[in-house]
């Protein structure tokens, strides 16, 4: 068959593949494109032996009418009809929500909709979730784009995250490890103009084999996005089945029809890295409009509705009938983080730590101040550093945690750990940030989240021993840190 691929500085070449489409790849733009292929339906991903139909018998919705206990099924990962509590209590379960001044609840609905509200997002916001970790992820959600929209920056993802957090780390322009994030964002894209706004769905994605640090683009069917129409979107992510295959996969579907299916990834370089976090992102700048040439970028209207969220680990489908009883509400999720070791091995016991009390111990590098934590004693240091070596040993797991306590005494530059790796013969860093005078900061990172090279881009601490660390930054010979309760646990 013939696949059309384009790339974003509009190069354009024929490619003849005998094979479902595989991620490909042109230099010499931000962004590479690649065309998707909408399959026949007896070529879509099998389902599970299980009493759930396939994408072409209706999904997990098809046996919950109205969406009616559908997060009860024990296949749902996070559920969300935005009919249960305020925004700021939306916010709460969710783990993570920005810009919620932009962010308020509607009576705007999808024909389908088996209740009385959704969510509306003006100009920026955002709600962030997490699952427990899986190798697949269905997420399927209704959304409305303003009939007068303009062109979108970035929109909703799924991102698998090694060591997750309660804020989306964003990442533009950085290739991530492969034993430490992957994502993808199903967007609408102007294509350079070639399509009216919004634009057409695609998606954007990075990951460890990426070609450009700007990630990847995939266009599937190109069929304009018509604003103030509701419509059923649904994405799906699946890891690679162990980390030297290129068996993964991911595919959207728009109002329970095929749009496109891309194989052949290499996602992840360690089966521990899961697909474990939702980012419903509704971003806009004033960039979109330039590369789209828009002629009216002023009269834009940026805002969406989203409705009825439903993640599980197969496919869900857009809503199936009525609720038995009526308008209903479901029983909202939240986000996994809040069990404690659901997605985070949690940290063992003490096996070091140091408060300083009686003196700077095997700490070298610094000395012995008043101004500690709560008026005890701390260890200041400059901006050669603090370090302690051989004084513990511990085997790097996933739970192996680093915990402490800084306060400027001036407003410093970038802080940084540098852990030297007998393994790999050379220094992971993890960069703690700039610091402002007088505050103290609680410091917590994993182990594993060090990385060798400047940039953090090389291989991490995993199934190393961690014995040192020291502490550096950036200012002048004078300027001193305040360094206190330093703990390393298992």
């Amino acid at each position: 068959m013939l696949e059309i691929i384009f790339s974003r500085n509009s190069l354009l070449a024929l490619v003849v593949s005998a094979v479902l489409i595989l991620p490909a790849y042109m230099p010499g733009g931000k962004k590479t494109v690649c065309k998707g292929q909408t399959l026949a339906k007896d070529t879509l991903p099998s389902q599970a032996p299980m009493p759930a139909p396939g994408p072409q018998k209706g999904g997990l919705a098809s046996l919950y009418p109205g969406d009616e206990g559908i997060e009860r099924d024990p296949r749902v990962l996070f559920v969300d009809d935005f009919e249960t509590g305020t925004v700021e209590k939306i916010g709460a379960r969710w783990g993570s929500i920005s810009k919620k001044e932009n962010i308020k609840l509607s009576n705007d609905i999808h024909a389908s909709s088996p209740g009385d509200k959704s969510i509306h997002i003006s100009k920026n916001g955002h709600l962030y979730t997490h699952t427990k970790g899986v190798d697949t992820i269905y997420a399927r959600f209704y959304v409305k784009f303003h009939r007068k929209t303009g062109y979108v920056h970035h929109f909703v993802h799924l991102v698998a995250d090694r060591t997750p957090t309660p804020w989306p780390k964003g990442g533009a322009g950085e290739t991530p490890p492969g034993d430490a994030k992957f994502s993808t964002g199903i967007e609408p894209t102007g294509q350079w103009g070639k399509f009216p706004a919004p634009g057409i769905w695609n998606f954007y994605t990075y990951w460890h084999e990426m070609k450009t640090k700007w990630g990847s683009v995939f266009i599937g069917k190109q069929e304009p996005i018509q604003p103030g129409r509701w419509y059923c979107v649904e994405v799906m992510l699946k890891a690679n089945s162990s980390p030297g295959k290129a068996d993964g996969e991911q595919a959207f579907w728009v109002d329970g029809q095929l749009y496109g299916r891309f194989e052949g990834f290499r996602w992840r370089t360690t089966d521990k890295l899961k697909i474990n976090s939702f980012w419903l992102l509704f971003y806009n700048t004033d960039q979109p409009a330039r590369h789209n040439k828009d002629p009216h970028p002023e009269s834009r209207v940026m805002e969406v509705w989203f409705d009825d969220v439903v993640i599980a680990t197969e496919y869900v489908g857009p809503v199936h009938g009525k609720p038995r009883g009526g308008k209903k509400k479901a029983k909202s999720s939240k986000s996994a983080l809040f069990t404690p070791g659901l997605l985070l091995s949690e940290p063992g016991k003490v096996v070091f730590s140091q408060s300083f009390e009686e003196g700077a111990g095997n700490f070298k590098g610094g000395s012995i101040s008043d101004g500690g934590v709560s008026g005890s004693k701390a260890c200041a240091f400059g901006p050669k550093g603090v370090w302690v070596w051989d004084t513990y040993s511990v085997p790097v797991k996933d739970s192996t945690t680093i915990r402490l306590k800084l306060k400027s005494l001036c407003d410093t530059g970038e802080v940084t750990a540098l852990i030297w790796s007998k393994k790999h013969e050379d220094n992971c860093r993890y960069r703690i940030g700039g610091l402002k005078r007088g505050q103290w900061r609680d410091v917590e990172f994993r182990a594993i989240e060090a990385r060798v090279g400047w940039g953090m881009k090389g291989p991490s601490l995993d199934r190393d021993v961690l014995d040192n660390i020291k502490l550096i930054f950036q200012g002048s010979e004078k300027d001193r840190v305040l360094l206190d309760d330093f703990e390393i646990l298992e």
